[in-house]
């Protein structure tokens, strides 16, 4: 997947016009749902901007001030899914703030893989979008600011809960948490039960061993 040429760009740049009117609103899903339908079926590069646009019932001209490009599209959906998962895992999160108990730090893991998994599944052709997020360069820059942010989303819970570990410290646990979380968690997503529940199960366990382990050498150095 990571050989994709991400095709489909329009002879000439436009700038993609953002829907302001409710009818507008309705057609700016309409090509989402439409185009993720149609990418989940048969793959990203075998779908065109001509087809969306038929499928979708627009004129090719319309889909263009809407999503300059194909790519534009999978930009779009994989923003939603990453605001998703930072909105939701930050209520998540709050609930450990001050509770330094590994039952409270656990269950979070475990809420966080369930998320991932919830959101991840949720979306059509996500594998799909995956891949081009992979061989966009533009769009790995946006993943890797947004597993950033995550990453100090999870740092900042840690460090309420364990005010003595040093920052550093936390900031590369939390990092290994969220990357940890994520790539095993699309890995497991591709697999057939029940190899992909026990997949699931092991990483959540596993990352509340790290977690665990983790504070307790952090707290020997101190």
């Amino acid at each position: 997947m990571a050989n994709k040429t991400l095709s489909s760009t329009p002879p000439t740049p436009r700038v993609r016009r953002e829907p302001k009117q409710e009818r507008s609103q309705v057609r700016f899903e309409a090509i989402l749902k439409v185009a993720l339908e149609l990418i989940a079926a048969r793959g990203y590069e075998a779908v065109s901007m001509r087809e969306i646009a038929r499928e979708a019932s627009l004129p090719i001209a319309s889909l263009y001030l809407y999503f300059p490009t194909k790519l534009a599209i999978v930009q779009e959906v994989w923003q939603r899914y990453t605001s998703s998962v930072g909105e939701r895992l930050q209520a998540d999160l709050a609930q450990i703030s001050g509770a330094p108990d590994s039952a409270t730090a656990g269950a979070m893991i475990e809420r966080l893989i369930d998320l991932m998994v919830d959101i991840q599944s949720s979306h059509p052709g996500f594998v799909e979008v995956w891949g081009c997020v992979v061989a966009s360069p533009e769009l790995r820059a946006l993943n890797s600011a947004d597993t950033l942010a995550t990453t100090e989303l999870v740092a900042r819970a840690i460090c309420a809960a364990q005010p003595a570990a040093d920052p550093e410290q936390v900031r590369g646990l939390a990092l290994l948490l969220c990357e940890a979380g994520s790539s095993v968690t699309k890995l497991a997503l591709s697999l057939p039960e029940p190899e992909r529940s026990r997949t699931l199960l092991q990483l959540k366990r596993t990352l509340q061993f790290v977690y665990a382990n983790s504070l307790e050498a952090f707290a020997r150095q101190a």
